[in-house]
C-alpha cells in the first residue's frame, strides 16, 4: 500500500512538474455575426482545450471576444487576470471570418479566413511566438466540424511547438 501511494505521490509531482498553466483566448473577427458568437469559433476553442488537456496540461478559458487582437486594452486585461489566476502563459486566437452573415450555429471551414495566434508569458506580458495558418482548399468532405477539429488541431500543434521552445 505505502508502494502505492509512492507511485502516484510521484506520477503526480512530475506532472505538476511538467504541466503548463495555459490559458487560451479565442477572439472572433467577424464583423457579419453582430455580436453573435459562431458556433465554430466554440468548437475551435474546445479543440484547442482538448489538445492542451491531452498532453497534460492545465488549461483554462475566458469568454469569446468579439472584436480584434489589435485591442491593447484587452490584452492587458486578459494578462492581469491570468496572473491574478496563477497561469504560466495566455494563448489568444483570433480567428478571421470571410464576410460571412449567416446562420452563426453553422459549423463550417470555409468562412474562416485565416487564423491566427500569439502566446505570451503572464507573468511579463512578453509575446513568446506567434503564427498564422491560412485556409487551404475547402471542399464537401472538409467543410464540416471534422475540417474545423483538423484545423484547430493543427493550429494547437504549432501553438504548443511554440511554448515548448521555451
Amino acid at each position: 500500500m505505502k508502494r502505492i501511494i509512492l507511485v502516484i505521490g510521484l506520477l503526480s509531482a512530475m506532472t505538476a512538474l511538467f504541466a503548463k498553466n495555459i490559458s487560451i483566448q479565442i477572439i472572433q473577427n467577424n464583423p457579419a455575426a453582430d455580436g453573435n458568437v459562431c458556433e465554430t469559433s466554440y468548437l475551435i476553442e474546445q479543440s484547442i482545450i482538448d489538445f492542451f488537456f491531452a498532453s497534460g496540461h492545465i488549461v483554462s478559458s475566458t469568454p469569446v471576444y468579439i472584436g480584434t487582437d489589435k485591442d491593447v486594452s484587452s490584452l492587458k486585461s486578459a494578462l492581469k487576470e491570468n496572473a491574478e489566476g496563477g497561469m504560466d502563459y495566455l494563448v489568444r486566437v483570433e480567428v478571421d471570418y470571410k464576410n460571412f452573415a449567416g446562420n452563426p450555429d453553422y459549423v463550417s471551414l470555409d468562412n474562416i479566413e485565416k487564423v491566427t495566434w500569439k502566446n505570451y508569458q503572464v507573468s511579463t506580458g512578453q509575446e513568446l511566438s506567434s503564427g498564422t495558418e491560412r485556409i487551404g482548399i475547402v471542399n464537401r468532405q472538409n467543410n464540416n466540424e471534422s475540417g474545423v477539429t483538423g484545423l484547430a488541431s493543427l493550429v494547437a500543434a504549432k501553438i504548443s511547438a511554440g511554448l515548448k521552445a521555451r
